[in-house]
């Protein structure tokens, strides 16, 4: 998608201060060759990893310090609940339901969409505080275990297929 090209701006001012850093952008696009130029533009080609499509997306998370979405809409964002299930920190967008799942400066750190030095900001502050990272990783995980398992999930949904089935004979008994 168009929006990870914010993430490798971000990226090219992330590595001026943290000169270590990696990135890895997993899913494929039709805009992978605008990102390829993008990021040899921004001379990241070391920092910058291009990983496709990943079946073990999932196994990867573990591997990770900290999980950035930096999306300009976004539903849920399930990919954030996979990375706080995986006790990763979130650097994401104020944007559609990112907000709902990152309690900022708890379980990560939210900042505007299209902000490439507030993302970058918060990219080098959790890079650079281990102990901040592992607070907002743990949070994140009782974040996720308490209000997005797949039981608390399928609670809420049937409790609005409940609610929905309800009204027809409510209105019945209504207009008796």
């Amino acid at each position: 998608p168009i929006w990870q090209r914010h993430l490798v701006e971000a990226a090219a001012l992330v590595v001026r201060q943290v000169p270590d850093a990696r990135f890895v952008i997993a899913g494929e696009g039709e805009l992978r060759p605008s990102l390829e130029r993008q990021i040899k533009e921004h001379h990241l080609e070391k920092h910058v990893l291009l990983a496709g499509f990943r079946p073990d997306v999932l196994s990867l998370h573990k591997a990770f310090d900290i999980f950035v979405m930096s999306s300009l809409t976004e539903g849920l964002g399930t990919s954030l609940l996979d990375a706080m299930a995986a006790g990763k920190p979130i650097v994401g967008t104020r944007t559609g339901g990112i907000p709902e799942v990152v309690v900022d400066g708890e379980t990560g750190v939210l900042v505007p969409p299209r902000d490439h030095d507030a993302m970058a900001s918060a990219i080098v502050s959790l890079l650079n505080d281990a102990e901040l990272r592992r607070r907002m990783g743990q949070a994140g995980l009782a974040r996720v275990r308490k209000h997005f398992s797949a039981e608390r999930m399928v609670e809420k949904t049937l409790r609005v297929y409940q609610r929905v089935a309800m009204r027809p004979h409510q209105e019945m008994v209504n207009a008796e």
